[in-house]
């Protein structure tokens, strides 16, 4: 992930924490009122631009400007850059405009990777169009720099939607994809043509699996070769056993519980007057600040009743669950036997729902836990095969 400077970091996961526990005098919100859960704009102006969109095709261009990325990327990769804008479809058919960070190498060896790193983050600030342009970030692991040095265009897209929905496959699916089509037809770029493939890791693994099963049917044009997915939430409703409650995680898990409830009708309903404020004193926190100040905090204190008892939670998980639909390009999924946040089931399960279905998928079970398993070198070992680079 990238992560954003130490000190700052620190002093937002401070807040968040002191939020929760000075709650009690916090006042719920009213009903249907959810504009003030959105995340803040960046403050940077191109970033912050709306654009109207109706009427436009998927991944139609709509405005693009050269960029510097910061170092450590542009210290160790020579490559050129640009931010391109382009229409999309949320996930509930309204027409909306995203963004792609875009980077060729001078030594482009013909094809591209759309890099689905995990943004893992409610605020806007947290996505790499921000990051790669305005902090001294790190991507851990070094993925971009890897397949800029293999010759690959990487294309890295705000795949969470204006609204941030951190872990909502549905949402970001629809991005990943039209940020392909952007990027392919940018015209500054001259990629277009080139065969194009897919790598993702947690968080990113969502969007990574969710566009890979969507493209028949969304962007049946696009040439995408294989799919690489790794450490894959595919099902939601595992996660409780593993995060919630239980620090470091259960930050993330509850940024990503605001997430899919910020693209979920009636989903932020079901918070309590503390929940209200949490939400809001949180919604533009990254996944760097909430790690250094994670707390054992259930969502059950966040909310007016029991989630896990609640239909729009079972319609979340529902929803959100992938293997529903069939990708036709080949997958390989990567999954650690000791990962302590996401639950080799997930992955299990949905291996075995798309080999029923004829689906050319592979999961590679290795002894590492989640941390660790994002280091391994298997997904763009398998990324040069199928673009013939090995």
């Amino acid at each position: 992930m990238l992560s954003r400077p130490p000190w700052r970091a620190l002093s937002v996961a401070i807040a968040f924490v002191l939020t929760v526990f000075a709650a009690s005098t916090f006042v719920a919100a009213d009903a249907g009122d959810y504009s003030s859960f959105d995340p803040d704009p960046t403050g940077d102006a191109y970033l912050d631009q709306h654009f109207p969109t109706d009427g436009l095709a998927n991944g139609a261009i709509l405005s693009s400007r050269s960029v510097r990325i910061l170092p450590p990327l542009a210290a160790t990769s020579d490559f050129d850059a640009w931010q391109v804008w382009f229409k999309t479809t949320a996930a509930d058919g309204t027409s909306i405009a995203a963004i792609t960070t875009v980077m060729k190498p001078k030594a482009f060896n013909g094809r591209v990777v759309s890099n689905n790193y995990a943004i893992d983050s409610v605020g806007l600030k947290c996505n790499p169009s921000y990051q790669l342009t305005h902090e001294v970030s790190i991507e851990a692991p070094d993925i971009t720099r890897q397949l800029l040095a293999h010759g690959y265009a990487v294309v890295m897209t705000d795949y969470q939607g204006p609204k941030m929905a951190y872990a909502h496959g549905p949402t970001q699916a629809r991005e990943v994809l039209d940020g392909i089509r952007a990027a392919l037809q940018f015209p500054a770029a001259a990629l277009a043509g080139s065969p194009t493939t897919m790598i993702g890791y947690s968080g990113g693994a969502i969007a990574t699996v969710w566009a890979a099963q969507l493209q028949p049917s969304y962007a049946p044009e696009l040439r995408i070769l294989g799919a690489a997915a790794g450490g894959t939430p595919a099902d939601l409703s595992l996660l409780r056993a593993t995060m919630d409650g239980k620090p470091p995680a259960s930050a993330l898990y509850l940024m990503a519980a605001l997430g899919v409830a910020r693209v979920t009708p009636g989903a932020l309903d079901l918070l309590n007057a503390t929940g209200v404020q949490t939400a809001r004193e949180s919604k533009n926190l990254c996944s760097s600040a909430a790690l250094l100040g994670a707390a054992p905090i259930p969502l059950r204190s966040l909310t007016r009743v029991d989630p896990y008892q609640a239909e729009v939670t079972q319609r979340i998980y529902r929803e959100t669950k992938a293997g529903g639909l069939t990708p036709t390009m080949p997958i390989y999924l990567w999954q650690g036997v000791f990962d302590e946040w996401i639950p080799v089931a997930g992955a299990q399960a949905l291996q075995q729902r798309w080999q029923s279905a004829g689906v050319n998928v592979s999961l590679t079970l290795l002894p590492c836990d989640h941390l660790s398993c994002a280091f391994t070198p298997g997904a763009i070992d398998r990324i040069d095969q199928w673009m013939g680079v090995a």
